[in-house]
C-alpha cells in the first residue's frame, strides 16, 4: 500500500500518537479524534494506521493476547517494550531491550528475525502499596 496523499484525517492521527505517553487502541485515536473531524469513521482510521504501518512510521502492539496499540515511531528502527499494571492499567516503557543479545545470536545462525515483542504484566508499586493497606 502506498503511502497516498496526506490527508487532514492522516496528520491527525499521527499528531495523536506522537503526543501520546503511551500505545493507543484504534478506539482511544477516535476518542481524541472526534472532537477535531467529528464527521470520520472508524474505518478511516483503520485505513489510514494500515498506511502508517506499510510505511514503519507506527508499531503494532498486542496487549493482553486481545486488544492492538500503536505508537508513533520516532526512529524507523526504533521498537520498544512495556510493562502493564493489571490493577490501574497503566503503561510503563521497559528501559532498553533485553532481548538484543538473544536476536544476535539467534540471527548468527542464519535465522532472519523481523520482529519480537516482550509484554510484563503485574502489578505497579503504588497499586501494590494500596495492597498493603
Amino acid at each position: 500500500m502506498q503511502s497516498g496523499r496526506n490527508t487532514k484525517q492522516k496528520q491527525h492521527i499521527v499528531s495523536i500518537l506522537k503526543n501520546s505517553d503511551r500505545p493507543l487502541s484504534i478506539n482511544e485515536i477516535y476518542n481524541k479524534i472526534i472532537n477535531d473531524l467529528p464527521r470520520i469513521a472508524k474505518s478511516t482510521i483503520y485505513r489510514n494506521i494500515d498506511i502508517l504501518l506499510d510505511n514503519n512510521l507506527i508499531e503494532k502492539y498486542y496487549f493482553n493476547d486481545s486488544e492492538v496499540f500503536y505508537r508513533y515511531k520516532e526512529n524507523r528502527n526504533e521498537h520498544a517494550h512495556f510493562i502493564f499494571c493489571d490493577e490501574c492499567k497503566n503503561v510503563y516503557d521497559l528501559p532498553f531491550c533485553p532481548l538484543r543479545e538473544l536476536e544476535e545470536s539467534i540471527e548468527a545462525d542464519g535465522f532472519i528475525i523481523k520482529e519480537h515483542q516482550l509484554q510484563i504484566t503485574g502489578i505497579c508499586r503504588d497499586c501494590a502499596q494500596n495492597h498493603v493497606n
